[in-house]
């Protein structure tokens, strides 16, 4: 997938606020969004389904640019090795602010990304 304008970013966020088949589980609260995927998933794809949801969900987030003017989320692949964790169990991860929530990925026999709105 292309991560190329706001536009494409709203088409992409109107067409998957259905059942998404990538995504493996999710839940959310008033204040947190979750969202596990198969560890075969575009990373970016992942972060981008999950924080345009967060969007969809939370009118506030839809006030200001959209996540593709801060991030280069096809970039997030090549943060993390195809093996994720090593033998002493560390999970890899990473996390950044966009608008007023941060944004947690974490890599491992799932790949799970967490819109936090309280961080």
């Amino acid at each position: 997938m292309s991560h190329q304008s706001d536009a494409d970013a709203a088409s992409h966020a109107d067409a998957q606020r259905g059942t998404d088949p990538r995504v493996v589980a999710g839940w959310s609260t008033d204040t947190e969004l979750v969202r596990e995927f198969g560890q075969a998933a575009d990373i970016g794809d992942a972060v981008c389904l999950t924080v345009d949801e967060a969007v969809a969900t939370w009118s506030e987030l839809s006030e200001t640019p959209s996540l593709l003017r801060f991030v280069d989320v096809d970039s997030l692949d090549g943060l993390f090795k195809a093996k994720a964790t090593d033998n002493n169990g560390w999970l890899p991860s990473t996390n950044f602010q966009f608008q007023s929530c941060r944004v947690t990925l974490l890599y491992g026999a799932s790949i799970r990304v967490i819109v936090d709105r309280e961080p």
